[in-house]
């Protein structure tokens, strides 16, 4: 009896998603399975450890006003370990509430053994909903203003982007914008923040950091504040 290939699961797995069948989903998955999404946003879990944990979350999916219209395998991937696939995959999903539509392109990373998936690793990026599930999440921005020294405006913008790997990986971190004016030293940064509290416990790592900038690069003492981000454009 032929073995069933990654694009065989694949394959079954596209059906099963686009008939709503959140139970026969789940059946794809190994009883110890996991699911990693490193991107999820807010309120959408980051992990799922466990077949039932999947079917659970696969149950509220299909209850959602989120309608998956189309899910193709683009491009298949075997990798040197024949359990491991990369898959990009391409899909159109519409907002029953609303009516609206996008179309999505996101990197899937899975290892399927003996026919279920074993781990799954989805590298979707969520932003794109954004545009077409009702208000935009809040957002908190914190703004901070100082004065460079004559010579220590190129200096502080080193060290700020030998800081931004680091401000990326705190809980909540959105972006961040750097403003400067070379002519009068003056400089603005602003960080945005998921949630207020998340904000807040950045504050001290990033007071310390900005300080030991302070001797090289002549900054004055700060001006600090917060804001919620009410529209954007």
């Amino acid at each position: 009896m032929p073995s069933v290939t990654p694009a065989d699961v694949l394959a079954q797995r596209r059906r099963l998603i686009l008939s709503g069948d959140a139970d026969g989903f789940a059946g794809l998955f190994a009883p110890d399975a996991v699911i990693e999404a490193p991107f999820a946003p807010p309120g959408a879990p980051a992990r799922l450890a466990g077949r039932e944990a999947i079917r659970e979350y696969a149950r509220r999916v299909v209850a959602s006003p989120l309608r998956l219209e189309d899910f193709e395998v683009a491009e298949l991937y075997q990798t040197p370990d024949p359990e491991v696939v990369i898959v990009e995959m391409r899909s159109r999903v519409t907002v029953t509430t609303t009516g609206q539509s996008l179309a999505a392109t996101s990197i899937q990373v899975l290892r399927i053994r003996d026919g279920q998936i074993v781990l799954f690793r989805d590298f979707a990026d969520p932003r794109i909903l954004d545009d077409v599930i009702g208000e935009p999440r809040p957002e908190f921005a914190r703004v901070v203003t100082a004065q460079a020294g004559a010579n220590g405006l190129d200096d502080f913008v080193r060290f700020a982007r030998q800081q931004l790997p680091s401000a990326r990986q705190q809980p909540g971190f959105k972006r961040f914008y750097l403003l400067t004016d070379a002519e009068t030293g003056k400089v603005i940064t602003i960080s945005l923040w998921d949630t207020r509290e998340q904000m807040a416990a950045a504050e001290a790592p990033g007071a310390r950091l900005t300080a030991q900038a302070a001797p090289a690069t002549g900054l004055t003492p700060l001006q600090r504040e917060t804001y919620e981000v009410t529209m954007q454009a």
